[in-house]
Parts: structure tokens; C-alpha cells; sequence
């Protein structure tokens, strides 16, 4: 028999749990397919067909995890299995010398006797210590006084205590099994009686073993009996397709015992296979070009199974059932653990709520032990909520706008998904952020240091001068091939050979690049062909580059390169998607000038410093670079404002469809065709619009919130693209604003309508005006002249981000498309001001890092007001109507307005209670749904004084 090891015993079940419900499937267990992989821990050979264990590893190498392979003795002795060492220092607590092995020959002495608090202990102790260690986990079920080492040198009377015990135990063990046996019997009477099959464990198990045995036995007579061209000349003659999702000797003793499989009824072409871990058959193919098929059953179309003609002299194949019947699988009836469910998320939950924390952790959920920031989801019992003793939790909920759920929430898990467990066990009557807004607002550098495993993180992080961008050529040379000094990428015939690829699944947490060029030498005819891969945003991945003596030979190599990673043609011209197949992402390479200039657009001189400035802060490329580093967007892979147009509208075209999908009920869509359909979309958009990670799996676009994340996001992607191609080209055209005189009349209007009309609630800092400056956009003013006589003129503020502002100035203030995601629209899609100054300025999104800002003052036509108190989202104005007023309650004092230019009322008074007592908004808010309603007049650079 072999020997078991006592504290593998003690912690086998811990160690089971673990393998069962870890998050990443970090564990492995198969025989060995060859004799060629080498234990870690021992560094000898693994025999073939002997058992092996695993631990999964990231790959420092490429965008995946590869298996690290131990003997099965050895595993346990593996440094990385901390639960199992922390267990086994507990149980040597209990004595000096571990008892290695009770059964075979593998003995050492036992001495019992321990030293605790440096007193000896009674013998009597030391035996109650070794009986109610093993006696739970029934190791010593078989023992006898025969097996133990050195029994005889023992006093007399612990021989003699052992012998009871022992004797006791026996009999303890042997009333027990009659037990069992007779109430097995009375159970298999109840459940003939009733006509029912299985209605045990003990049933269930004894099925599952039998045709497990079954299983294993049609296996070794396979491997035996036919080689692996054999098998495959089956597995073909019976319709089966032989793909790397599973292994040929299984599949093929699938189809023996069971029947082969009809193809994926979802997709209509996927072979199906039998996965162990989620006890079910799943489908090898794919939906799409860009997603694999999620197709998942426990009762598969099956089909008889025949021999081909070639293989019907084989002995073993002559003995199988001639019939065609096949048996039909039994399936274990326990649910598999979906243990990475939660994975990302922080909680706070209800002290006392101890099982839930348990759950929580097991299915891979973060526990934060402080109610703060990071936390994205809360669970209290409904009553706590309405307890006074919890008055507290519940305010810090609210202001930190943190969902909470009841503790059903584990419970509804396991029947459905999680958005709707989300929203099923909702309790918070306050408005709070999904997950995804809170884990974009936390941020994925803090993310790190609240979950396990940073320390893999930072070991994979990239550093932030990691790929740097040298344009020469046709295009940016790598970094990684050391030849950015005597090299460029190679064109030819119009043609730049440069390409960078990538490739993202989020159902495997695939997120993928692989670059690829030509370089040719500055001076002599020397190339090389570079390539680059690995996984966006860490270090991890490798490159390569070769040598050619030739143009023709380089090229040829980089279209086979090309073919092999992405199935077209480098010639075609139109690009066809495959499956498992990389996807290029088209980039726009500004060549003009090496990198940004210092001050490009003050480079006239006879710009005013105040302007010089100002052009400095709108053309930041730092600040460009952090506006995007706050939606995760890889810089590295994607250089700033380079990615091509097209490819952004492509991304915006993906989220429309997205947004058509969560609009859909269950009628139209069923819960697997939705999951399937954003799965595709998200995989595309994460490939057109490269995030960076990390080594966490991309986000599934599944809510509205994380949609109206991504859409700000293209937004910005476009302003900054504008901001680039204009600093990267001198157009030559005038500036078009001049700064105000501080002793003017216009400048000290502004200051006085910037300090009365700045909100109490907006209270966390103050603003300071450092300059003004008068606007004159080209053809602004003809345009806005039709609605210049109509009556009601406001100057108002308006808000926007640094990133925007070249945008605005040089195209002016757009409304946004019917099918923007941006929220705030709480009337609609239009163009929104404000008569209270902070209002405007919280869209600037300053921060105590970056704390300038810009705001615009505009005049507005404003007409005929529709007024309204609650939102209402419009997609037209009422007959009659020009414009939107939302009503606030709080408003700059009527009777200190001043009236400018031609009946422009300015309402710089300050702020005053208003007539209206009952309404959603705080303070006013303006609306217009035609850009020629107004006309920039100013424009403010603010400093924000933080508290």
C-alpha cells in the first residue's frame, strides 16, 4: 500500500478545497503524457503515465501560464503551498519528531514526548494529543501496535494505553460500518420502493466510480491496443473534429463509451469535448472571429459509433459492441465552484456577518476592513440598515455613493448571474456607483495595494519609460531591437513595413500584442526584422530580431510572420478577422518632427506671454498622457493621439451596439445569447482601443455605467488626436484670442461674477482667476448672427476638461451624437451652461496634482424657455421653444444683474434663494439643442485652491 504522509492526510481536504475553489485554476493534475518533464522540487524525471501535479505559473515569456510539474510526493513539499505549511507547522506543534509514515516501510521513531512552555509535559497528554490529531481523519482506521517504530521502547503503561485505545477504536469503527451499512440498505429499499435512482450520495458515488473504472479501462486498452494515428483515423471516420481543447485518448474513449458528438448546435461547426472542471461539454469552436463559442451541456447530441474498413482487423475493435448502444454519462450532481466570480471587487461587510466574509473570500472577493474609498460594494443585513447602532455605516455609504446588497447576495449567486444578483438583492435607498464606475474612480495603481497578489502586479508592472517611441522611417523603430541609432523602418513601393498586432479574450484573460517591422540600416544595405509580443501593459513577453542580407529576403520572412499571425496575405487589401488569429491596430505616426516641441505654438513671437502659457497648459502631453491613463488605455502600445480615426468611430460603432444589446429583455434575448453578444463586443473593442490591465482579465462591457466609462473615453481619444495633428503641424493660421487688461471693464466683470456666484455646497475648494482672455473663433460669429436679435441673451459658464479645450477651440462646442453614451444628459443631448461658476467648473476635473482649469463664458441665445423641475430626457423642443431651463433652487440674486452689448443680461449677483421650493436641481441649468445658438466670448484660466 503506499505511504501516506500524516500531515497530508490532516490536510488533504484543506488542500482539495483549495485546488477546488481557486480563482485562477492555478493547480493541474494529470498522468504524464510523456517521460520528459523533470519535478521541481526532486529535479528528477516524471515517468510516463505516472501522476503528476502542477502549479500554474504566469509565463514570463508570453501572455499565458504555463504548468510547473512535481511528483506527487514531492507537491506537498512544494514552497508555494502556504495554506498546506502553515498547516503542517501547526500539527508539529503537537510533537518534536513527525511521524512520516504509518503504513509500508517508511518509519521513523516517534518520541512522545513535547517541551511546551518549557515544562515536560505527562505522557497521557502526549497520546491524547496523537489520538485526537489523526483520529478525524481517520488514519488510524488500520493502525496496530505492529506498525508503530520503536513501540517496545515505550514504558509499559503508554504500551499498554495505546493497546486500549486502539482496541476501542476498533470497535468504535466496526459498530459504525454496521451502522452505515444497515441504514445504505434501508435507503436503497426506500428509493426502489419509491422508483427512484440516486437519491444518495453514497448512490451517486458508487455510480461514478463505476464508470469512472469503465472509463479508464476502454483508455489503457486504447493506449494499448491502437497508436495515435490510429485513434485519430477514428476520431475522423466518426465525424469528430481534433482540435488542442482536449485530449485525443479521452475524447476517444468519450465516443466508445457514450457515442460520438453532433457538432455545437449554438455555433453549428464547434466540436464539442467533455471538460472535467466544469463538469459539463463544452464547445472548441467560435461564435465569431473575435470570441469563442460559450455553448455548455449535460446532454449532448450523440451518434453511433462505427469502424472504419482500414482498422476492422484490430483485436481490440473487434471486441467492442457491435449493436451501436451506447451508455448514457452520469454526472456528478454537485455545482462546480465559479470561484473567480468575484475577483476585483472589495467589500465591506457587516462585522458579525462571518459566513458571508467566508463565501465571499472563497469566491475570490477582496474583504476591506475599513468602510473607505476602495471599497466598490457593501453587504449589511436589510434590518441592521434601519438600526440606529449602524446610523454611521449607513452615512459613509451614502456619501461615498458605495452600493449596499443583503446577504442573500452569496445565496443568489449560485443560480444567477451576477448583475442580476446585484440587482435583486439591492438595499440601499441612496444613489451609489456600480462596480465598474468605483473601480475606474479607485484606479487600477490603487487597486494594488488592496487586493492579494500585488506583489505579482508590480513584479509584472511596466515602468513608464518602457517602450519609448522613435519615429524614423515610415514609422517608430523598437526600442528592444537597439537600433533606433542606425536604423529606420523600412518602405517600399509606398508601403511601410511596420505592423502592430493585437489580440484580447476576455473569457481566458487573454490581452496580447505582437509587433512586427523591417529595419534597414541609415547608410549600408543591411536589414533586419524585428518582433516584439508579450502582454499589454507589463513586462512580460520577449523579442526577437534577425539579420538578412537582402531586402527580398527581410520581406519575404515579414509576410510569412504576417500570414502565420494573422491568416491574411501583408498584399491583401482588405483584412479578413480569423479565429485565434491576431487583429492589427491601425497607427497614425506623426513624422514631421522627432517628438513634441517644448512650446510649438508660441513659437511666433509676437504671442503675449499670457498666451504663451496658455498654449502651454491646452498642449500638455503630460496631461493628455494622464487623462488617459485614468481609462486604463496603454501608452506604451498605443502612442498619444496616433491611433487612427477610423479605428476610434469603429470603437464608438461597437458601444452603440453594446447599449442596442442591455436594452433588450429576456424576450428578445435570452441571458446566454446576451452574454455571448457583449463578449464578442468587448473582445473587439479592447483589441481597436488597447487597455492596460495589467495581469487581470479585460472587463466584460456588461452595464451602462462601464459603457459611458468608455464612450468618455473615445471622446477624449478624439479631442487629443485634434490637440496632436495641431501641434504637430504649423498651419500658420492667426491665434485667436487675446488676453484681457486686468483694469478693464470686461476682465473685472468676469472676476466679479466669478467670486458672487461660486456655490456653498461646492465647498472643497476655492477658485482663482490668473487670466481672461477674449475669443474670436473663425466664423463663429456669422454663424451665431441669425439668432443674435432673439430676445432672452445669457452670458453663462461652461466646463470641460483640459484634454478638449484644442478641440473646442478650433472646432467649437459640439452637441453630441444620438448615439453618445456620455451621462449628464438630464435633458437630453444638447449644450449645458450655468449661471453659478462652480457648477462649471466641477466638469473641469482639476485635482490637487493638476489644479488649473479652463472655463468658457458664452454668450447664449436663449429664446423661449421650456422650464422644467425634474429630469426629463428630450429629443425635441416643445412648438415654440428655444431652449431648456432647469430650475434650481438656489440662483444669483435677479436684482444685481447687469445688462452688456446690446441687452446680453449678465447674472453676476450672488446667490439668493429662489421661488421655487420643490426641485431635483440645487441651482440652474441651461440648455440648447443648436450650435448657433451661441457664441464663445471668453475664456478663463482658473487655478483651483484645494482645501
Amino acid at each position: 500500500m503506499t505511504a501516506l504522509n500524516l500531515t497530508t492526510c490532516a490536510f488533504f481536504e484543506t488542500v482539495k478545497r483549495a485546488v477546488m475553489n481557486n480563482i485562477e485554476w492555478k493547480f493541474k493534475a494529470e498522468y504524464a503524457k510523456s517521460n520528459r518533464s523533470e519535478c521541481r522540487f526532486c529535479r528528477s524525471k516524471i515517468k510516463y503515465n505516472e501522476l503528476r501535479l502542477a502549479i500554474m505559473v504566469q509565463s514570463t515569456f508570453f501572455d499565458g501560464r504555463i504548468p510547473t510539474w512535481y511528483h506527487y510526493d514531492c507537491f506537498w513539499y512544494c514552497g508555494k503551498m502556504n495554506a498546506i505549511m502553515k498547516l503542517q507547522q501547526n500539527l508539529m506543534k503537537c510533537w518534536k519528531y513527525q511521524l512520516i509514515s504509518l503504513f509500508g516501510h517508511h518509519y521513523q521513531s516517534v518520541r512522545m514526548h513535547v517541551r511546551k512552555a518549557n515544562q515536560k509535559t505527562r505522557k497521557s497528554y502526549d497520546i491524547d494529543c496523537f489520538f485526537n490529531t489523526y483520529d478525524s481523519v481517520h488514519v488510524l482506521q488500520n493502525l496496530t501496535v505492529d506498525k508503530i517504530i520503536d513501540f517496545h521502547l515505550l514504558p509499559v503503561d503508554c504500551q499498554q494505553d495505546i493497546q486500549n485505545r486502539l482496541q476501542k477504536r476498533k470497535i468504535k469503527i466496526d459498530s459504525e460500518h454496521e451502522k452505515k451499512k444497515k441504514r445504505k440498505e434501508e435507503e436503497e429499499e426506500t428509493s426502489n420502493s419509491k422508483g427512484k435512482c440516486f437519491t444518495t450520495a453514497e448512490k451517486e458515488k458508487e455510480m461514478l466510480n463505476i464508470q469512472c473504472n469503465k472509463f479508464w479501462e476502454i483508455k489503457d486498452n486504447l493506449r494499448n491496443n491502437l497508436t495515435k494515428r490510429e485513434m485519430e483515423k477514428l476520431l475522423l471516420h466518426n465525424g469528430q473534429q481534433i482540435t488542442r481543447k482536449f485530449e485525443i485518448t479521452n475524447h476517444l474513449a468519450d465516443c466508445i463509451m457514450f457515442g460520438p458528438l453532433e457538432p455545437c448546435p449554438a455555433c453549428e461547426q464547434g466540436q464539442l469535448f467533455f471538460s472535467s472542471r466544469f463538469n459539463s461539454y463544452l464547445c472548441g469552436g467560435n461564435i465569431s472571429a473575435w470570441t469563442t463559442c460559450k455553448y455548455s451541456t449535460q446532454k449532448p447530441g450523440r451518434k453511433k459509433f462505427t469502424i472504419p474498413e482500414l482498422l476492422s482487423d484490430n483485436n481490440y475493435l473487434k471486441c467492442l459492441p457491435k449493436d451501436g448502444e451506447h451508455s448514457e454519462r452520469f454526472f456528478s450532481s454537485r455545482r462546480p465552484l465559479v470561484s473567480n466570480l468575484l475577483k476585483g471587487i472589495n467589500f465591506f461587510i457587516q462585522p458579525d456577518l462571518h459566513d458571508v466574509k467566508k463565501n465571499i473570500e472563497k469566491l475570490g472577493g477582496t474583504i476591506v476592513a475599513q468602510l473607505t474609498s476602495k471599497v466598490m460594494l457593501a453587504i449589511f443585513s436589510e434590518a441592521s440598515l434601519h438600526s440606529e447602532s449602524y446610523s454611521n455605516f449607513v452615512l459613509k455609504m451614502s456619501e461615498k455613493r458605495i452600493a449596499c446588497v443583503s446577504e442573500s447576495f452569496v445565496d443568489q449567486l449560485q443560480n444567477i448571474p451576477l448583475h442580476d444578483a446585484l440587482a435583486k438583492c439591492k438595499i440601499n435607498s441612496w444613489d451609489a456607483d456600480s462596480i465598474e464606475v468605483k473601480r475606474d474612480q479607485i484606479g487600477y495603481s490603487s487597486l494594488e495595494k488592496t487586493t492579494s497578489g500585488s506583489s505579482k502586479r508590480k513584479k509584472f508592472a511596466q515602468d513608464s519609460d518602457h517602450g519609448k517611441v522613435i519615429i524614423k522611417g515610415g514609422g517608430a523603430v523598437h526600442a528592444c531591437s537597439g537600433l533606433h541609432e542606425i536604423a529606420h523602418v523600412y518602405q517600399q513601393n509606398g508601403k511601410t513595413y511596420d505592423v502592430v498586432l493585437n489580440a484580447v479574450d476576455v473569457d481566458s484573460g487573454r490581452n496580447s500584442y505582437y509587433k512586427l517591422q523591417i529595419l534597414k540600416h541609415d547608410h549600408l544595405d543591411q536589414f533586419w526584422v524585428s518582433r516584439a509580443w508579450g502582454r499589454i501593459g507589463t513586462t512580460i513577453g520577449s523579442h526577437l530580431l534577425e539579420s538578412f542580407d537582402t531586402a527580398l529576403e527581410a520581406v519575404e520572412f515579414f509576410c510569412e510572420m504576417y500570414l502565420e499571425k494573422t491568416g491574411n496575405d501583408w498584399n491583401s487589401k482588405k483584412f479578413i478577422k480569423h479565429s485565434n488569429k491576431f487583429y492589427p491596430v491601425k497607427i497614425e505616426y506623426f513624422t514631421k518632427i522627432r517628438s513634441p516641441p517644448k512650446i510649438r505654438p508660441g513659437s511666433k513671437s509676437a504671442l503675449p506671454k499670457a498666451v504663451k502659457e496658455l498654449m502651454k497648459l491646452i498642449f500638455n502631453v503630460q496631461a493628455f498622457k494622464h487623462t488617459m491613463l485614468e481609462f486604463s488605455v496603454d501608452m506604451n502600445k498605443m502612442p498619444l493621439g496616433n491611433l487612427a480615426t477610423d479605428q476610434i468611430q469603429r470603437a464608438f460603432n461597437i458601444l452603440s451596439q453594446v447599449k442596442e444589446i442591455l436594452k433588450m429583455d429576456n424576450n428578445q434575448l435570452s441571458e446566454m445569447e446576451r452574454l455571448i453578444k457583449i463578449t464578442d463586443y468587448s473582445n473587439q473593442f479592447y483589441t481597436l482601443i488597447p487597455h492596460n490591465f495589467g495581469i487581470e482579465p479585460p472587463t466584460l462591457l456588461n452595464t451602462e455605467d462601464l459603457l459611458k466609462i468608455k464612450w468618455d473615453l473615445l471622446e477624449n481619444l478624439k479631442e487629443i488626436h485634434v490637440a496632436y495633428k495641431i501641434l504637430h503641424c504649423d498651419t500658420g493660421d492667426e491665434d485667436p484670442m487675446d488676453p484681457l487688461s486686468k483694469r478693464s471693464a470686461e476682465y473685472k466683470r468676469i472676476v466679479k461674477y466669478a467670486r458672487n456666484t461660486h456655490a456653498l455646497t461646492h465647498d472643497k475648494y476655492t477658485l482663482q482667476i490668473e487670466n481672461i482672455f477674449s475669443v474670436d473663433r473663425s466664423g463663429e460669429f456669422e454663424r451665431y448672427a441669425e439668432f443674435k436679435k432673439l430676445h432672452n441673451r445669457m452670458l453663462l459658464w461652461h466646463g470641460s476638461r483640459l484634454s478638449n479645450f484644442v478641440g473646442i477651440i478650433s472646432q467649437g462646442l459640439r452637441i453630441a451624437p444620438p448615439e453618445s453614451l456620455i451621462s449628464g444628459h438630464m435633458f437630453g443631448k444638447g449644450i449645458y451652461f450655468a449661471d453659478m461658476v462652480s457648477k462649471s467648473a466641477n466638469y473641469c476635473n482639476a485635482t490637487t496634482e493638476d489644479p488649473y482649469g479652463l472655463l468658457l463664458l458664452c454668450e447664449v441665445a436663449l429664446g423661449d424657455m421650456h422650464e422644467l423641475t425634474e429630469p426629463e430626457f428630450l429629443t425635441k423642443l416643445p412648438r415654440g421653444k428655444h431652449s431648456v431651463k432647469g430650475l434650481g433652487m438656489n440662483v444669483p440674486n435677479p436684482a444685481e444683474v447687469e445688462i452688456i452689448d446690446d441687452g446680453v443680461v449678465v447674472p453676476l449677483g450672488k446667490a439668493v434663494q429662489s421661488n421655487i421650493r420643490e426641485s431635483s436641481l440645487q441651482y440652474n441649468e441651461y440648455v440648447i439643442y443648436n450650435v448657433k445658438q451661441m457664441n464663445i466670448k471668453y475664456l478663463v484660466k482658473m487655478k483651483f485652491q484645494f482645501k
